[in-house]
This record gives structure tokens, C-alpha cells and sequence, in this order.
């Protein structure tokens, strides 16, 4: 069976399309891939070398992915080749040996001329990413409960700066570094009516006592809310401010690094994604808006 299988006369032109078929649908992912959802970032990331933090994949995993097909299609043209003459003398076979590589090698040439590249998957240095455009949308409401057990909406905090993130109480990972972060922030540019916010990512667990907990371990002062409130509710505005997260089997919460500064109108101003961002550049951003009036 499968002797004749591998003499059938379309065995290696079929493999030869199979192969170029699935170097598409692979780069069409790394193309499309990236915002998807925690899931999409997870398999970029621990396949293709994609750095969630600086939107950059490795050079290495990318040359990879991008030379497999054709060298697979000529360690295959080295074993079949009469095969592979018979079947592109045929006029099906000629427009498909040209269609399949055509496609794939435009969609490998889309991927290497506007996707960001690095040895190592991250940028060169933190000042080499690019500065997030001043934006204009609004920012969803949301109304939640802070850590003292008081509600916290969009709408009280109207005429006043804001700084958001997003975190959990438990979390072993990146969620200090992000309340470290706004905390810098908050040093190098002192404003008393500056609001600092981490709404959080498990409102299961993180109560208002748990988030007071994390608020004290954590070093946060007055201006801090921790906030939380109904699961249904927190994730309904996890979704409306984009945020990519995901529950883990071990409890842990897979999550982007993401830091908002929010204008005295209410207005989404700058997003950072990641934790590579300069610190520098952020609190001149934060300036910038501080001396905005509402």
C-alpha cells in the first residue's frame, strides 16, 4: 500500500503543491497573527519566535519558516524528478507549479518587507521602538470597585489625567513590573490630580481585601484603585479596552503587558504594548497631557 503510494505518478507533484500550501497558510498567519488573541501570541511566540513585547519576530525562526518550502520542494525534485517533468508538461501542472510558489513567495516577500526583525526577537535597544501615535477615541466607562470598596468610574475621574493597567493579585509575572512602571511615572511626573488605575485581570479572586492586600504589598499610596467588581462586568471592559488575556490551567493568567494614558476629556491618548517601552518617553507623554486642560 504504501509502496504504490509512493510510486504513484502524483505523489511528488501533490506533495510538492502540499508543501508550498502550507507555507502560505503559515505566513498568512504570521502576517495576520499578531492581535488575534492570547492563543495566536502563544503559538507565534513558542513556534516562530514572536516577541508579544516589541511586535518583532527572531531572524533566525522567520529565515526558517520562509526557506522550508522550497527546500523541501527540491529535496523531493532530487528523488522525482522524471515525476515532476511529467507532471509539469501537462497544462494543469504548469499553471499550478507556477501558482503555488507564486503565492507563496508573495506572501514570504509581504512578511519580510513590513513585518520588524531582530536577532533576538526584541529591539535593539528601547528607544529603537517606534512612539505610539497621540490618539483621540474615547475611553469605554466602566464603574468598578477599588480596593476600599468604593466605586470608581471613567466618568468621576472626568478632568483628570489617568494611568491604567492591567493586573492581577496573584500574579508571579510582569504585573509588579507594570504597577512599578506607573509608579515611576507618578515620581518623575508629580501631579496631585493624577490618577493611577489596574483594573484587574481575575475578578474571581481579586476581591476588594485581596486587592487591598496586593496594594499594600505593592507599596500604592492614595491616588492608587485597584479595581474589580462582577467577573461578567470586569470582562466586559477587559474586551472594550482590547485587552489579550487568557486563564491558564495552573491559575496563572496569560496577559499583555499594556499601559493607557487617558486625557482630561475622558480620551484614550497613548497605548504602550509591552514593557520596552522608555520609561523617558512615557512621562513625556504624561506631561504632555498634564498640561492639557479639560
Amino acid at each position: 500500500m504504501v509502496s504504490r503510494l509512493f510510486a504513484h505518478r502524483l505523489f511528488a507533484p501533490m506533495l510538492t503543491l502540499g508543501s508550498f500550501a502550507v507555507g502560505a497558510a503559515t505566513v498568512a498567519f504570521l502576517l495576520l497573527g499578531p492581535g488575534l488573541g492570547p492563543w495566536a501570541d502563544a503559538l507565534l511566540t513558542s513556534c516562530f519566535g514572536w516577541n508579544a513585547d516589541t511586535r518583532r519576530y527572531r531572524l533566525d525562526a522567520l529565515v526558517l519558516t520562509v526557506l522550508e518550502p522550497p527546500l523541501f520542494a527540491a529535496v523531493i525534485f532530487a528523488f522525482y524528478a522524471d515525476e515532476l517533468r511529467a507532471f509539469l508538461a501537462t497544462r494543469s501542472g504548469r499553471l499550478l507549479g507556477i501558482l503555488a510558489p507564486a503565492a507563496f513567495l508573495a506572501l514570504a516577500g509581504s512578511l519580510l518587507a513590513t513585518s520588524q526583525i531582530s536577532a533576538s526577537g526584541v529591539a535593539p535597544n528601547a528607544a529603537a521602538l517606534s512612539s505610539p501615535l497621540r490618539e483621540g477615541r474615547a475611553a469605554p466607562p466602566f464603574a468598578l470597585l477599588d480596593q476600599r470598596g468604593r466605586t470608581v468610574s471613567l466618568e468621576g475621574l472626568r478632568g483628570r489625567p489617568v494611568a491604567m493597567t492591567f493586573v492581577y493579585a496573584n500574579c508571579h509575572g510582569s504585573c509588579p513590573l507594570l504597577v512599578e512602571r506607573l509608579k515611576a511615572l507618578a515620581a518623575r511626573v508629580p501631579a496631585p490630580d493624577l490618577a493611577l488605575l489596574a483594573v484587574s485581570l481575575d475578578p474571581a479572586r481579586d476581591t476588594p481585601a485581596e486587592l487591598a492586600a496586593a496594594a499594600a504589598r505593592w507599596g500604592l499610596g492614595e491616588r492608587w484603585h485597584l479595581l474589580t467588581g462582577a467577573p461578567d462586568t470586569v470582562k466586559q471592559v477587559l474586551a472594550a479596552y482590547r485587552v489579550q488575556w487568557a486563564p491558564l490551567p495552573d491559575g496563572e493568567i496569560a496577559h499583555e503587558n499594556l499601559v493607557l494614558l487617558i486625557d482630561r476629556r475622558g480620551r484614550v491618548a497613548f497605548t504602550y504594548r509591552g514593557l520596552a517601552h522608555p520609561e523617558e518617553r512615557q512621562a513625556a507623554d504624561l506631561e504632555r497631557l498634564l498640561t492639557e486642560r479639560s
